[in-house]
């Protein structure tokens, strides 16, 4: 995966926790690791702005390699749950980009749930 494409993850990542306007710390340590999982260093934070909405999101989902848009959308699935909520502001981003990925509604209410019981055991 290219710098360009880690960079587009990360700000799909960092719409979605604060499309509530309320970062969590928890949110906020799911962007961090993020982060770092991409090789991104924390110093470098701000390659994340800007922040992208669920209209933009979507875009952005489109512009992914296909073969990425699920592990992508998996991504986004455990950020929304990362503080233990889905904000009704989280799960609209959701289903803007779900649309995009193929997954129905009830897909991604089931990844939802598998999601949050997930954050419950950590």
């Amino acid at each position: 995966m290219d710098d360009v494409l880690r960079r587009k993850v990360c700000r799909l990542i960092a719409g979605i926790v604060v499309s509530d306007e309320d970062l969590s710390p928890q949110e906020d340590a799911f962007v961090d690791r993020m982060l770092e999982r991409f090789g991104i260093p924390k110093a470098e934070r701000e390659v994340i702005f800007p922040i992208v909405d669920a209209t933009e999101a979507a875009d952005a989902m489109r512009e992914l390699p296909e073969d990425f848009r699920l592990e992508a959308f998996g991504l986004l699935v455990d950020a929304a749950a990362a503080d233990g909520s889905i904000a009704p502001e989280e799960l609209g981003y959701l289903e803007a980009v779900s649309d995009v990925v193929g997954v129905s509604r009830d897909a991604l209410s089931d990844k939802l749930s598998e999601a949050l019981a997930r954050r419950s055991k950590q």
